[in-house]
């Protein structure tokens, strides 16, 4: 087991040893399980993304949707189909033409010129499905970095778990103690009542965590379709990441899928507008075909060619509100991106900040307060502090434990933010 590097370990006097709060607070976690199983699975980060994307259904949904794609992409590539028709004339008529005497019958077979229409639909379709393969990015982006939180939120709160448990037994010690001494008359008995009151909120503060640990690990199985399974979290929150260069992150920032489904978008609207235009295109109809004569039992070959009569501008005006549209998203896309690049520069200024606050209170404050804090018991144990002075050094050092494990979960949850943002692996 690790402790924590800032916690140090100071000489406790006789009937009193409670001043070390954070001695046995180990940052590699097992997350509290409602029925812990007798050997359950311990799962890294990298494991609860991966089972995350394997298992969660939105991105099933969007696996579903690829079949959609393919075959919108498969019908983009029939035609019209060919035509065979059966044509007669000069029968059932009177005279030379009563009968079938002078009949004319011809049949013939007819098809569009349409390859290059049909090569544009296809390429058309595919563009569009192309934009799936961004949302599933964009997907396995968001659920990744949810993953991350919630197993971050896991890990700060078992060792939230562990301060106030610790502080808990520390609390009813000091009430054992101020009784002993208000039964001696040494102390009063509003000091004991005080101490007693202490003592509810340590343990109340205990139950609320247990909770919010056991809401916490069910919703981070539910990521991976296995609510209420029992498990273990490897992790440690110690390893915290370094801050990135900004130049660093603003390249891979313009990685952003969300960026690129902009940059897709136009493509799409390219890809219709080529469209647009080929069906603005007459297509020419062929046709082919014989002709019998039944009075003369003779044969003859007929072909034909229809081209369609109109301008090729019939198209005109969706062609240029694709256009327009392409100018939308090109305008739509220049404003994110300047969104994303303030958000980016924010959290990397408050990443600083988080790394420079686990310092001071690591290096500065936590070894003060312990030093005060062991001064504060030897006082205390000697009757030269009362209980409300001594508390309040008690105090003092857990809220400066908590704001040290505050800043390990802020450093930790900005760098998860800044690995969304710039498309990066997160279960690292």
């Amino acid at each position: 087991m690790k402790d924590l590097p800032f916690t140090r370990n100071t000489k406790k006097p006789t009937g009193y040893r409670f001043c070390s709060l954070l001695i046995g607070f180990s940052l590699s976690l097992s997350a509290v399980a409602e029925e812990p199983a007798p050997h359950p699975e311990v799962i890294s980060l990298a494991d609860a993304v991966t089972m995350t994307l394997e298992n969660h259904p939105d991105l099933q949904a969007l696996v579903s949707q690829q079949r959609v794609f393919h075959g919108q992409i498969q019908q983009a590539g029939v035609g019209e189909r060919p035509q065979i028709g059966l044509t007669l004339e000069d029968t059932l008529g009177s005279g030379a033409h009563s009968g079938v005497k002078s009949l004319q019958s011809t049949l013939t077979f007819s098809w569009l010129l349409q390859q290059e229409l049909l090569d544009s639909r296809i390429s058309a379709a595919q563009t569009e499905a192309s934009k799936l393969a961004l949302e599933q990015q964009i997907k396995a982006l968001d659920l990744s970095a949810a993953v991350a939180r919630q197993f971050i939120s896991i890990l700060v709160k078992q060792q939230r778990l562990k301060l106030n448990q610790q502080a808990a037994v520390q609390a009813k010690d000091v009430v054992n103690a101020i009784s002993k001494r208000a039964n001696a008359g040494k102390s009063s008995n509003i000091e004991v009542q005080l101490a007693k009151a202490e003592l509810t909120r340590r343990e109340l503060a205990v139950e609320d965590v247990e909770h919010e640990l056991i809401a916490n690990q069910y919703q981070l199985a539910s990521l991976w379709s296995k609510p209420g399974t029992a498990y273990q979290l490897s992790g440690d929150l110690l390893n915290a990441p370094s801050v990135p260069s900004v130049e660093q992150q603003l390249t891979l920032l313009k990685q952003n899928p969300r960026l690129q489904q902009f940059t897709n978008a136009q493509r799409i609207a390219q890809s219709q507008i080529e469209l647009a235009r080929i069906e603005a295109k007459p297509q020419w109809q062929f046709t082919t075909g014989v002709r019998r004569y039944e009075a003369s039992d003779d044969f003859g070959f007929v072909a034909g060619v229809t081209i369609p009569w109109g301008g090729k501008d019939r198209n005109a005006g969706t062609i240029t509100a694709l256009k327009a549209q392409q100018n939308v998203l090109a305008n739509e896309q220049a404003g994110l991106m300047q969104a994303l690049n303030a958000q980016l520069y924010v959290l990397l200024t408050e990443m600083a900040h988080s790394q420079h606050v686990i310092e001071t209170v690591r290096n500065n404050i936590v070894p003060t307060l312990e030093a005060a804090l062991s001064e504060a018991m030897s006082a205390f144990d000697k009757g030269q502090l009362n209980y409300i002075q001594y508390s309040s050094v008690r105090a003092e050092l857990l809220s400066a434990q908590t704001q040290l494990l505050e800043a390990f979960e802020s450093l930790h949850l900005q760098h998860i933010e800044i690995q969304r943002l710039t498309g990066t692996a997160i279960a690292q």
